[in-house]
């Protein structure tokens, strides 16, 4: 949206800048620049306005100018030359005084003052030399003086609005005043207390554009819109928004012009009749012409209008049928013409007619790829299991004509364990198969065509996937998979997600040398017989698993680059009674057996029963991204999960129970190595230094981060190099009716002692594409050593691998 225009009434003038000059016969380099004096407004602002400015340093450490070295290396030893021109591309040149910056930087200060209401503020500078006279001190002095201030705010020009219109309006002003009924009447507001500042009425004049523009008024303009300050008092101004209005219009007749790929499609064109939303107003026709294009269904384009003709005129229905349209991923292209008005319509409301050109992708498209991974959850292997895989996409974008989206994918993995160097430890396939429809489906269809989504789409996917764990002697003979998925998007970072169906079967066997490598190693280290036989089943009988679930997710940060903003995300989830109503009402009527009947799938025979088990899960997961200086994220995590066993049940499925520990998680143990609890898993005769691995994981989760980064390097081998200090604390534990130990059952009273904390640093290197981290953590406080001996290997750094930021 363009600025709206103001005429500035009788703005007195403010007193010039310091006239003094540096002479440029010495150059010398700048050490620090200051904001003295009386400034009102924090550093950070200021640095904005100014292109004085010293060397960067590292972690802001007076004298540490590393990349001034680097250019002055590559400009002073190398002579310039090609190697020279590399080191001073990387680096930075020296922040030499410069007279005319300086006093353009004190101008530009000056006007920053007089648009944010201080009118008669003064800005000076001075260079103050220390003892070594090549190098120098900037400082610009800054006497803010008395603000002024908004005394009274109106709107003249509105009188075609209701009354109800009028209190909107009003309600959502910026500024700080609450309307009472006269000023609803006349359109007049008494900020209290609140500075004069220019920024806020261009903020406002938009608003006010955007406000008119959603409720009929489609002629209004930012040429419209005026705003005209009147100094009534030396510390006061009244300003009064003069507004053109225009006449209030209904949404006329569209026409959409589809262009498509093949030449050799026959044009044709379509067209229906679209009743108003409005009472007893008629409504209008959407048409639509297709050239080189057989293929896309008009109902499509029904289904996507935001609006219907006979409407009153909101252009924010425009901009979101637009958006529903490039949503759909069938165009390539959309645009949306200016509107003009229907000249056949004579009685009534005027109306404007709406042209929107639509350019449609390529149907079939084919994609290789290559990726890496960092495998873990339940089945990985290894702390640091690192990856790298192919893959191939074949994509039908319109599949049946209505903006289906058909994609099949197929890719294979292997990984190795970088840590232990012990060369590849897995090796998987997988094949994906997915049908998404841009809009809700049955039954979810009605609450779309009831509500204002800003987005919406179905997915159904089925997955099947065979992997190879040598570290743990397992083999899957396959894993498939079905969901049947609804995306809501309710506003541009508000997203709901209903798992309607969530179906997973499984059916694990083991390789040879799985009694070595398992049994004997990992089951020694649990005594209890009961936990023994359900290590056993977790790892080795078929499981059938299903779960209804909702998801809601708030999102302002970019997910890859974790930049300002937050991430907030909640679930719960209710599983397994797919299973168990199958179960009592299907197979087994007379009593419920706790599993099914084996399907011969994926290798299995029917005689090898699916295990089911019922429960319910929640989650919350919320993280924050707040700037520390120009180039420094602090981000801190929370993560909260509990799970409980229902029915007959008395622990949740193996994939859906949390782990702590690994390169993502509490980062001084490696992969599910901390938790449940107190609890250690060590085979007799271990020492203390020995550590066991949670192969049982816990119901109950709590754990926080806080990481603060550094971009050390702004470009250097085409990636930011930052630097990042770290704390982690969490652990996991086992719910009332888990049958495990004791010591790894949560209470509140001892719960807050049985919390790992580590710390530590790493490394981030982060390319456009990728992001690859490298972590190094120390143990602070380890719940397994309560009131024990420490070994002297106890607090051995421990290395994690990444890709991505840790959260």
């Amino acid at each position: 949206m363009a600025l709206v225009a103001f005429a500035l009434v009788l703005v007195a003038p403010l007193p010039r800048a310091d006239a003094q000059r540096i002479s440029d016969s010495e150059r010398p380099l700048i050490t620090d620049v200051r904001f003295a004096g009386n400034p009102v407004f924090p550093r950070e602002q200021l640095e904005l306005y100014v292109r004085t400015s010293t060397n960067r340093r590292i972690l802001n450490i007076p004298g540490a100018t590393w990349w001034r070295w680097i250019y002055q290396f590559g400009a002073e030893t190398l002579n310039g030359g090609a190697a020279g021109r590399v080191f001073m591309a990387t680096g930075e040149p020296p922040a030499f005084l410069d007279s005319t910056t300086v006093a353009a930087d004190v101008e530009q200060l000056r006007l920053l003052y007089l648009r944010e209401g201080f009118r008669d503020a003064s800005v000076t500078f001075e260079v103050t030399p220390p003892s070594d006279l090549n190098r120098v001190q900037v400082t610009f002095r800054i006497d803010a003086g008395q603000p002024t201030y908004f005394r009274t705010v109106a709107y003249v020009g509105l009188d075609s609005l209701t009354t109800t219109e009028r209190e909107e309006l009003l309600e959502a002003s910026l500024f700080d005043a609450r309307p009472g009924p006269s000023s609803v009447a006349e359109l007049r507001l008494e900020p209290d207390g609140q500075r004069y500042s220019e920024p806020l009425l261009l903020e406002e004049g938009r608003r006010l554009l955007g406000f008119l523009r959603n409720r009929g008024f489609a002629e209004a303009t930012r040429e419209g819109i005026h705003a005209v300050v009147y100094p009534i008092r030396p510390d006061s101004f009244d300003v009064t928004f003069a507004i053109d209005l225009g006449e209030r219009f209904l949404f006329g007749d569209v026409f959409m012009t589809v262009e498509g790929p093949d030449p050799t499609a026959p044009p044709r064109s379509d067209s229906t009749f679209l009743a108003s939303t409005t009472p007893d107003t008629e409504g209008g026709m959407l048409r639509a012409t297709f050239s080189a294009e057989p293929r896309l269904n008009f109902g499509l384009l029904e289904r996507t209008l935001q609006f219907r003709p006979g409407d009153v005129f909101d252009q924010s229905r425009l901009i979101a049928t637009k958006r529903r349209l490039d949503a759909t991923g069938v165009f390539s292209f959309t645009d949306l013409l200016e509107s003009e008005p229907d000249s056949s319509v004579t009685t009534g409301m005027p109306r404007r007619v709406h042209f929107y050109t639509l350019r449609p992708r390529i149907r079939h498209q084919i994609r290789f790829e290559t990726f890496m991974l960092q495998r873990s959850g339940a089945l990985a292997d290894s702390d640091n299991e690192l990856g790298a895989g192919l893959g191939v996409t074949y994509s039908n974008l319109n599949l049946f004509g209505g903006g289906e989206a058909f994609r099949v994918r197929a890719t294979g993995s292997i990984a190795a364990d970088l840590a232990g160097l012990g060369g590849f430890t897995s090796a998987q396939w997988e094949i994906n198969t997915s049908l998404s429809w841009p809009y809700l489906t049955f039954p979810m269809g009605r609450f779309d065509r009831l509500s204002s989504l800003y987005d919406a789409r179905s997915q159904f996917s089925v997955t099947f996937l065979a992997a190879r764990r040598d570290a743990l002697r397992l083999i899957l003979r396959g894993r498939g998979g079905a969901s049947y998925r609804f995306e809501l998007r309710h506003t541009e970072t508000l997203t709901s997600f209903v798992d309607l169906l969530d179906i997973t079967l499984s059916n694990p066997d083991t390789l040879n040398g799985f009694n070595d490598i398992f049994l004997t190693d990992i089951l020694n280290a649990v005594d209890d017989q009961v936990q023994r036989a359900q290590i056993i089943e977790d790892y080795t009988r078929p499981q059938f698993n299903n779960a209804l679930r909702y998801t809601i997710r708030s999102m302002t940060t970019d997910p890859f680059r974790r930049t300002p903003g937050h991430s907030r995300e909640a679930s719960f989830e209710v599983g397994g009674n797919m299973g168990y109503l199958l179960d009592r009402f299907v197979f087994t009527p007379s009593e419920v057996e706790g599993s099914l009947p084996g399907l011969g799938l994926f290798g299995g025979g029917s005689e090898a029963r699916l295990i089911y088990r019922q429960y319910i899960r929640t989650s919350t997961d919320i993280r924050s991204y707040r700037p520390v200086g120009r180039r420094s994220i602090l981000a801190l995590r929370a993560n909260v999960g509990a799970a409980h066993p229902v029915g007959r049940a008395n622990v949740i499925p193996f994939d859906r129970r949390f782990y702590a520990g690994g390169a993502s998680s509490v980062r001084a143990w490696r992969l599910r190595e901390l938790g449940p609890g107190a609890a250690t898993f060590e085979t007799e005769g271990d020492s203390l230094s020995t550590e066991g691995t949670n192969i049982l994981g816990g119901e109950i989760k709590l754990e926080g981060s806080a990481e603060l980064r550094l971009t050390a390097l702004q470009s250097f081998m085409e990636a930011r190099w930052i630097v990042a200090l770290f704390a982690d604390a969490g652990n996991v534990w086992t719910g009332p009716r888990n049958p495990g130990s004791s010591a790894g059952q949560f209470r509140l009273r001892t719960f807050p002692g049985e919390l790992g904390v580590g710390a530590g640093f790493g490394l981030r290197l982060a390319w456009e594409f990728l992001i690859v981290r490298l972590d190094t953590a120390y143990k602070v406080h380890d719940p397994r050593r309560q009131g024990e001996f420490l070994p002297d290997n106890f607090n051995e750094p421990v290395l994690q691998f990444g890709i991505g930021h840790t959260f």
